[in-house]
């Protein structure tokens, strides 16, 4: 009769592998992006210094474009920095202001009826509609461009907070209410950590609607900023520096989101376990 020996605690159990397992993909999600990207520099090069299919009048080459860079030096600092200081100020006042309002027409019903009706009439007039009244109320100083851009963005968070806080679940409600937990601790402990993600989302809207209004305001007057440099060269028909200050903000636009995404990321990262 043949012995049977028992496995020793330690000993290691080889697991076949599945015949058909599928291989671990990589993520080709970057290289995709910077593929694209590297196309279409190749294709502008193409198509104006390549070929000159497009005339530099209609669209600059990338050798008109590094000749404006040269010929402005720190002045296209010195507007990009305005426009972005103007814009992170407008961002942030307006955006705050709309989270609170929001968060307290949610909580109070005859506050929601009092001032819903005037945010819905004033929320799709374009903010640079406004730009005539702006100027007579604060003159073309930074104020005005200051007021349009925060009144963009608390437009935008003011009715992303309210809905926000009608997506919350009401079993997390009645979950709290159930344990005893009061009107107050519930919507500490509940409403507000729930409503995050979607008022983080908001404020990537309403970051790149403050670049719109602020550039657009700039349009009109200002002492600085990208919308003033490409104001003064599309009257000269300087194509290379308008579409320089179009990179700009694109450029800056872009890297704001990032920024924001990644906070996102690190304070929501609970909501993807």
């Amino acid at each position: 009769m043949t012995r049977l020996d028992a496995p020793t605690p330690n000993a290691e159990i080889a697991v076949p592998a599945a015949p058909n397992a599928p291989a671990p993909r990589r993520n080709l999600g970057p290289l995709i992006s910077v593929g694209v990207v590297a196309a279409l520099l190749a294709l502008w090069w193409a198509v104006t210094t390549g070929t000159g299919a497009v005339k530099q009048l209609y669209f600059p080459s990338p050798e008109s474009l590094w000749t404006a860079i040269e010929t402005l030096n720190t002045q296209l600092l010195t507007d990009a920095g305005a426009t972005l200081g103007r814009v992170l100020a407008s961002w942030v006042g307006g955006s705050a202001l709309g989270v609170a309002v929001g968060l307290a027409m949610a909580r109070t019903r005859w506050l929601m009826y009092a001032l819903n009706p005037i945010i819905e009439a004033v929320r799709p007039v374009p903010p640079v509609a406004l730009i005539p009244f702006v100027i007579l109320w604060f003159g073309i100083g930074d104020t005005g461009k200051l007021f349009l851009g925060a009144l963009a963005c608390f437009m935008v968070m003011v009715v992303n907070t309210t809905v926000a806080v009608g997506n919350v679940p009401p079993v997390y409600l009645q979950a709290a209410r159930s344990l005893g937990a009061s009107r107050g601790h519930v919507y500490r402990s509940v409403v507000l950590p729930a409503i995050v993600p979607e008022i983080l989302s908001g404020f990537r809207i309403g970051s790149a609607l403050a670049f719109a209004v602020i550039v657009a305001a700039e349009f009109l007057g200002a002492d600085a900023g990208i919308g003033r440099l490409i104001m003064q060269a599309s009257r000269t028909l300087n194509t290379p520096v308008v579409l320089l200050g179009t990179i700009c903000i694109a450029v800056m636009a872009v890297a704001l989101d990032l920024v924001i995404s990644r906070i996102s990321a690190y304070v929501t990262r609970w909501a993807a376990q």
